[in-house]
């Protein structure tokens, strides 16, 4: 944000690493109201992103139009400010990261997300947020469009209660959970015999 005149106060920085570089800040015309400034350092600087990014826009304005949709169906995420090719500006939420108390608030929402046909994209529990009032908001997500139908379903679902390390109410019973299990095992084997392969 250094490239913008408008005077700013940093308050927290969230993230900074080779990857990306996070922070909640204040600015000057707005009083105490925070945004957040994201930037995509890794994929801004790799070679072949900033080819992709060509046809398909930057990380910055995927993840803009991304919030506009979520925010449009009703779901509930940080409302985008503004982009460009390096960073996107969004408005700040106040909240917390989902604890086991919560985790029925995020089941529910994640079935809602199904509900409407469409997929978080990466239904990790940090992934979520509980506001003070109890409302679940959908951040770090890939929403999509689910092209997978109930094997997508059954994946997040799986993924979430991976990232909980409790078990969550879904459908197991199901020809779909079974197929993703096996699914699932198969990715693992051929992602352990990469590393194996390439001596890690």
């Amino acid at each position: 944000m250094s490239k913008n005149k408008i005077p700013e106060k940093i308050i927290k920085v969230l993230k900074d690493d080779h990857r990306s570089y996070v922070y909640v800040f204040e600015l000057e015309p707005y009083g105490d109201k925070k945004f957040v400034y994201k930037e995509s350092r890794e994929k801004n600087k790799r070679k072949w992103q900033r080819f992709l990014n060509f046809f398909r826009g930057s990380e910055s304005k995927r993840e803009y139009y991304q919030m506009e949709k979520i925010n449009s169906l009703g779901l509930k995420t940080a409302k985008p400010v503004f982009y460009n090719k390096e960073y996107l500006m969004y408005e700040y939420i106040e909240g917390n990261e989902p604890t086991i108390d919560d985790i029925d608030l995020v089941v529910k929402e994640l079935k809602k997300i199904h509900s409407m046909g469409y997929l978080h994209g990466d239904s990790h529990i940090n992934n979520f947020l509980i506001s003070p009032e109890k409302e679940v908001y959908i951040i770090d997500s890939k929403f999509q469009k689910n092209k997978y139908g109930k094997f997508g379903e059954i994946f997040e679902m799986m993924y979430l209660e991976d990232s909980v390390g409790i078990e969550i109410d879904y459908d197991k019973k199901s020809f779909y959970y079974k197929g993703a299990m096996l699914l699932r095992k198969y990715l693992t084997f051929f992602s352990k015999l990469k590393n194996i392969i390439r001596g890690k």
